[in-house]
């Protein structure tokens, strides 16, 4: 092989295996210390670039943290997966199955987002929200710190999420009858929202809009059910911040 072959080759293999900096894909943020978790296919290290389009996939029994600059941040719990991704301004967390907390700055705006649905600090101020899939059909969004705007529904409905509360998102068919005609309901907090039993899942199956004042029409992944968090442990998704306990 002449020289001007090998170089025509190494610009050949060069270009195949361009990075996602090369390939247009904008540099969303940077991981944190994370265990059992991976992007593009290979373990997540601590300082790895984190690009708009990638999937942060976290295992059983790991977790994975990324940071954004200006004190927002996210943490993944395990058996999570996320698609990040960044426009000129704000940085786009979408969970695809499991559980993320989000910090979301003024200085850094973070949006979350589930099928059709975006969960917002409200007003642009710092915010800190869990986000969780409890199961294929039920999504729950808690205002940790600051408050929260959530929009779903074929109507892009807004609601506010006070600090403190949850608001629970119903995943229905978009054939379901009569999906919009549903009255809204309040805002539940946490201790009261984790009380609702199988008679409430059946009218999220007949009124399609139930707590919080919001659904969703669209088909959805199966989704592993999450368990409910203890208090130290929410805490600990929130850290800088301190959490009170009883």
């Amino acid at each position: 092989m002449t020289l001007r072959h090998l170089i025509v080759a190494l610009l050949a293999g060069l270009l195949a295996c361009q990075p996602p900096t090369l390939a247009g894909g904008a540099v969303v943020g940077s991981a944190g210390p994370s265990d059992r978790a991976l992007v593009r296919g290979t373990p997540l290290q601590q300082g790895t670039n984190i690009f708009s389009g990638d999937v942060i996939e976290v295992g059983e029994g790991g977790e994975s943290v990324v940071t954004f600059g200006h004190n927002a941040m996210a943490r993944l719990a395990a058996a999570s997966a996320v698609r990040a991704s960044r426009d000129s301004s704000t940085i786009g967390l979408e969970l695809l199955r499991g559980r993320m907390t989000f910090r979301s700055t003024p200085e850094q705006p973070v949006v979350g987002s589930f099928v059709d649905a975006l969960v917002r600090a409200e007003g642009g101020r710092e915010a800190v929200a869990i986000v969780a899939f409890h199961n294929a059909t039920l999504v729950a969004i808690t205002a940790e710190r600051g408050a929260l705007e959530v929009t779903a529904g074929r109507e892009h409905r807004t609601v506010s999420v006070p600090q403190g509360q949850t608001v629970e998102v119903a995943l229905v068919d978009d054939t379901a009858a009569n999906a919009s005609n549903a009255p809204p309901a309040k805002p539940q907090d946490s201790n009261t929202t984790n009380n609702k039993k199988a008679g409430g899942a059946a009218a999220w199956t007949t009124g399609a809009v139930l707590v919080g004042g919001a659904a969703i029409g669209g088909g959805l992944a199966l989704s592993r059910s999450q368990t409910q968090l203890t208090c130290p442990q929410k805490g600990a998704l929130v850290s800088p911040y301190a959490f009170p306990c009883p």
